[in-house]
């Protein structure tokens, strides 16, 4: 079941990832409010990720969040995620597991299709400038706006959302906010993911 306010955390697994650094902030960002945790692989089999999505299965069963998986449906069965979530341009998937199908969309069309497909929730942005997609233009809340008048699933605002970006999100349409850099990049992700509860609550 989706929170009423999610707060997710997407953690990037990469060939360069440092694993035990990763499941330090996640671990630590918990403890801070984060309500969810979407691991997302990329330039690895989901085999290489299994151990990390293992850990984190038990770090958010423990504090009562979500884990997602992005995007290999075969990793987020043997997790036993909560979600399977694809990017925009993935081909229509129904999970044969348990578990709730999310979405990446960039468009209002991108929206409407991934409602129509089955969809239970959707991350739209990019809404602000961010560093993890350096090459593309913000959106802006326009986007968050648009999509929140065409469709009626959950969403969730992605892009450069910082604590102080968060009321505009909610205001735009959003339920929640998912952080990359926010908390990654932060000395204290515990403190951190705080502020950005504090702001969803706020």
């Amino acid at each position: 079941m989706i929170p009423e306010r999610p707060l997710m955390l997407i953690l990037n697994y990469t060939p360069q990832t440092d694993a035990a650094q990763a499941l330090w902030v996640a671990e630590r960002a918990l403890e801070g409010g984060m309500n969810w945790i979407m691991l997302r692989v990329r330039d690895l089999p989901p085999r290489l990720a299994l151990e990390m999505g293992l850990q984190l299965r038990l770090m958010t069963r423990a504090a009562n969040a979500l884990l997602s998986v992005n995007p290999y449906p075969a990793l987020a069965e043997w997790c036993a995620a909560d979600a399977v979530h694809l990017p925009e341009a993935a081909p229509p998937y129904t999970p044969q597991a348990p578990m709730m199908l999310g979405r990446s969309v960039h468009s209002v069309e991108a929206a409407t299709r991934a409602e129509s497909e089955g969809s239970n929730y959707l991350l739209v942005g990019t809404l602000y400038p961010t560093r993890s997609h350096p090459d593309k233009s913000p959106e802006g809340v326009a986007l968050l706006q648009a999509v929140r008048s065409a469709v009626a699933l959950p969403l969730i605002a992605v892009g450069g959302i910082t604590p102080e970006r968060v009321a505009e999100c909610l205001q735009a349409g959003a339920s929640g906010v998912a952080v990359i850099s926010g908390i990654t990049d932060a000395a204290d992700p515990t403190e951190a993911a705080r502020a950005y509860r504090q702001a969803l609550s706020g």
